[in-house]
């Protein structure tokens, strides 16, 4: 089977980019080739959007749609941001959601379409991020993103102070949008993604707040590094994360549309409670997490690959 991934035509180190390029490497321990646009294959991995699937229809393609999240925020022209992605979910033969919250999501503002659908999370490569070191003189707490109002960096380093730990550390990898000085905090900045997995070796817990996010990376790759994961029960990381961590209960996102100042705050006292708790429980959560494994990601893509071509 040949396979083009429209986004590795992207140089960038993005989630989806980065996320992608793993993908391909597992596929092809499958025997799937990868191959440019510009060659004959059976199969176009549309993700987030692709602005020429006529090309690979001419190659008698089959078109999968892998979408990541879909723009809803007022303070951006969101319905013009969706426009390609919403062209390439109509046009393609198969859909994969990265979670039930995206699925729902998608159909609220695109509509419903025919054809196959799919539910796939993320995977991360298990021989990378497999946690091999274990840290016993502190509490590390291990926060990552590339932060914006919606990661809710606010709420993580304020509900961190506000808690008063005793023997903890919060650890913050990426630029952040809110910068707080405190002896317990310490701030990274932005770092190469090939250097991330030394973080979650040296970790102890994973907190990502995010108030909808769809099938966060640093979450599946805190996963698969055996980190118990606090998360809220918005957005789709809640499951991700199962019984491999804490769901903090806020109030429901009713997917409509909004502002950045419209982003509430995670409730202080609850994230406290939950940070204790998995200090007491750290040995009793649920791992390993095989199923978000790469190679069982790559697997559930190729099952998905040849359906839609059966179909």
């Amino acid at each position: 089977m040949k396979v083009c991934i429209n986004i590795l035509e992207n140089k960038k180190n993005i989630g989806p980019v980065i996320f992608s390029r793993q993908l391909a490497s597992e596929l092809e321990k499958l025997n799937v080739k990868i191959v440019d646009r510009d060659q004959k294959h059976d199969v176009l991995l549309a993700v987030i959007r692709d602005y020429n699937i006529e090309s690979s229809r001419k190659k008698g393609a089959k078109i999968v749609h892998r979408l990541d999240g879909i723009y809803h925020n007022l303070d951006q022209d969101y319905k013009l941001m969706n426009s390609e992605i919403k062209r390439t979910y109509e046009e393609a033969d198969s859909i994969i959601y990265q979670c039930n919250f995206s699925k729902d999501m998608v159909k609220k503002y695109f509509g419903e379409k025919e054809g196959l659908e799919f539910i796939i999370h993320n995977g991360a490569d298990e021989k990378k991020f497999k946690k091999t070191e274990q840290n016993n003189k502190k509490n590390i707490f291990l926060c990552s993103s590339r932060w914006r109002p919606t990661k809710r960096l606010k709420s993580i380093t304020e509900g961190f102070i506000y808690s008063e730990l005793p023997n903890s550390k919060l650890w913050v990898v990426g630029e952040p949008d809110v910068c707080y000085m405190d002896k317990n905090i310490v701030n990274f900045g932005d770092f190469d993604h090939k250097f991330t997995k030394n973080f979650y070796k040296k970790s102890d817990f994973f907190v990502h707040l995010a108030y909808d996010d769809i099938c966060p990376n640093s979450v599946v790759e805190a996963l698969v590094s055996e980190i118990p994961v606090i998360c809220t029960s918005n957005g789709g990381t809640k499951e991700l994360v199962k019984d491999s961590g804490e769901i903090i209960n806020e109030p429901k996102y009713d997917m409509e549309p909004y502002s950045a100042e419209d982003i509430p705050n995670v409730d202080y006292d609850n994230l406290k409670s939950v940070l204790e708790k998995v200090i007491e429980k750290r040995n009793e959560y649920e791992f390993p997490r095989e199923d978000l494994y790469m190679s069982t990601c790559a697997k559930n893509y190729l099952e998905v690959f040849e359906k839609t071509l059966d179909n």
